[in-house]
């Protein structure tokens, strides 16, 4: 997850060093997660039934193999801002597949009773990699120049590629999904084994409406993670006085707290078992609070920057541990890639007009505006929360 979610943070702590080597506005900065993501929302409805097909193990090979080759093209190719683009579209087979792919191989080999911190675990990933862009990039950009910085990551996929090979199990691999019983999910109707010949219709509806109600919160949070992944360092720069290091260093916090609250949520609800939306809700509610503290930070001090970069990175960022653990727990394995696909069609959507949106308000009305936007879509996601949990 780290790999094939990395190549938007790594611009994003690179972004000043980018924009000021090729001369490129803000919108054309936040096009880049646009054409990854663009192409991941393309592919996202194709690469689910294809992982169900092919099983976890190829379908992660595809990712590591897109996510490596992905970033190495940007880093060689970036002189020109067209390299940059080829670079993300690459990429963008990575995005498709690997949410997918992990999601198949923990509904397949866990123990049921440990779905939320496993997933919690996976997720992180992504986090693993937003901390490690912001710490380490930066600096190494600095001494080495950017493009150096940005290639020496797609080793990453070459790693990936052999951890995989070595210890992802094949299709005949792991252990019996319902070991523990059913359990409850975004829709909190009970999960049921494949094997029992298929789904009722009236199960099918409740599945359909629950994937689809997790499809448009995706859609929402997306469109604010992506905004404030690709454009927070950018803004502590220009508009907060940091440098470029210490700018990095405010992704990185929103990448280390991101990690441990995608573990914790996921333990937490191994505990409880408690519906999912729930939680969902609260992560929506504290979205707002975060994202009101990044923009409040420009008037009222830079300080409060922190603040909100470890809030967001507690609740916006912790979504998708959820919300894959909504389709891990909920989900019949035989179409978890499919519903995988489904949700994160809704997820790359908003993550490819969160950024190119907040880089034209930039460009033409300055931070506010981008702020404005970010917190009236979290409070958008919050309203319908509440909504479901009122309706049931």
């Amino acid at each position: 997850m780290a790999v094939c979610t990395f190549l938007p943070y790594a611009l994003g702590a690179l972004g000043p060093f980018i924009t000021d080597d090729l001369g490129i506005t803000h919108t054309a900065l936040g096009s880049l997660t646009t054409v990854m993501y663009a192409v991941g929302a393309v592919l996202s409805p194709v690469a689910g039934p294809l992982v169900d097909r092919f099983g976890g193990r190829r379908s992660l090979l595809v990712s590591f193999a897109a996510g490596g080759l992905g970033v190495a093209v940007a880093a060689v190719a970036g002189r020109h801002y067209s390299g940059l683009v080829a670079g993300a579209a690459v990429f963008g087979i990575s995005v498709a597949f690997g949410n997918p792919a992990t999601n198949q191989l923990a509904a397949r080999v866990v123990h049921a009773g440990r779905y939320g911190i496993v997933t919690g675990v996976k997720q992180s990933g992504v986090q693993v990699g937003a901390f490690l862009a912001g710490l380490v990039l930066p600096g190494l950009a600095g001494a080495a120049g950017w493009r150096t910085a940005l290639g020496g990551c797609a080793l990453l996929g070459g790693a990936g590629l052999v951890l995989t090979g070595r210890f992802v199990p094949g299709p005949s691999g792991g252990s019996a999904r319902w070991e523990a019983g059913p359990a409850t999910g975004a829709g909190g109707a009970a999960a049921t084994p494949a094997a029992a010949g298929g789904l009722s219709r009236a199960r099918r509806r409740r599945l359909d409406r629950a994937v689809n109600r997790l499809t448009v919160y995706a859609l929402l949070m997306g469109f604010g993670v992506g905004a404030v992944g690709a454009y927070l360092p950018l803004y502590a720069v220009e508009e907060l006085g940091f440098s470029r290091s210490t700018a990095g260093l405010t992704a990185a916090l929103m990448g280390l707290v991101g990690i441990v609250a995608r573990v914790g949520w996921g333990r937490r609800h191994d505990r409880t078992m408690t519906p999912v939306i729930r939680s969902l809700g609260t992560l929506a509610v504290g979205s707002v609070v975060a994202s009101g503290g990044l923009w409040a930070a420009a008037s009222l001090g830079s300080g409060i920057v922190w603040a909100g970069a470890a809030l967001f990175g507690a609740t916006a960022v912790a979504w998708n541990a959820l919300g894959m653990l909504a389709i891990v727990r909920d989900v019949d394995v035989a179409v978890a890639g499919r519903a995988s696909g489904r949700v994160l069609l809704g997820f790359y959507v908003g993550f490819l007009a969160g950024p190119v949106s907040f880089g034209w308000s930039v460009d033409h009305a300055g931070y506010s505006a981008g702020w404005a936007a970010v917190t009236a879509v979290f409070v958008l996601a919050a309203a319908l929360t509440l909504a479901w949990i009122w309706k049931g």
